[in-house]
């Protein structure tokens, strides 16, 4: 496959990343007992371990209305884990692209990024921790993250988020400098929504509710200038 092309394909797997930072931790041991995850994530079968996707970039979330509607309702704060930084507005996120992070595929076909999201839950003192943060290029674009709640390890990856490659990519489009894909749409699983409810013993967007839209920037013309 021509390096275009590759880098095409694996330029999805930022796509889904990021997207959708949260973290949640609960207060003292008493924590809900979980749902059994709908998702494992698949060992195998990544075709491109080690593709190289971008020295530098980055990629912008806006969180969708359901989720921001969910989190008022809920009295739901979303705290950004660096190298995250939450908007100004604290409708979304940033987060970095590059050799800093992530910049290739793992034989699991993801992309790591560190950092992540903590949701702090005001009426039950708990927050949930999405950390750390992968994007998946298969079996779909995915937003993954490892859960903790209070500290506590939950789970190693649960799928947070999910797009089609048909919606990943009806915004992708060349710039001067490497790629972009403008508002890529993710949805939360039902996996998620399940995992947020019996954590805060409340309610959660409803599978298939926008999380949130992802802007990557992908800057990997070697002979760039970095800004």
């Amino acid at each position: 496959m021509p390096m275009h092309g590759l880098r095409r394909l694996t330029v999805l797997a930022a796509v889904a990343a990021l997207s959708l930072p949260l973290g949640l931790t609960s207060a003292g041991a008493a924590t809900a007992q979980l749902p059994a995850a709908t998702h494992q994530a698949a060992p195998a079968a990544a075709p491109f371990p080690g593709a190289y996707i971008s020295p530098w970039g980055d990629a912008q979330i806006a969180l969708g209305g359901d989720a921001l509607s969910w989190m008022e309702r809920e009295g739901i704060t979303l705290e950004a884990i660096t190298p995250f930084a939450m908007d100004a507005d604290r409708k979304g996120f940033s987060m970095p692209i590059g050799s800093t992070a992530g910049d290739g595929l793992d034989i699991r076909g993801r992309i790591f990024y560190p950092g992540g999201l903590n949701f702090h839950h005001v009426a039950s003192g708990k927050t949930i921790t999405l950390k750390p943060t992968y994007i998946r290029v298969m079996p779909t674009p995915s937003y993954t993250a490892g859960v903790a709640v209070d500290g506590v390890p939950i789970s190693d990856e649960v799928v947070i988020a999910e797009s089609t490659y048909a919606e990943v990519m009806l915004g992708a489009r060349p710039s001067f400098t490497g790629f972009r894909i403008k508002q890529a749409p993710f949805y939360l699983t039902a996996e998620a929504s399940r995992l947020f409810a019996s954590i805060t013993g409340g309610e959660a967007p409803p599978v298939g509710a926008l999380f949130g839209t992802l802007t990557p920037n992908f800057d990997y013309i070697p002979t760039a200038p970095r800004s």
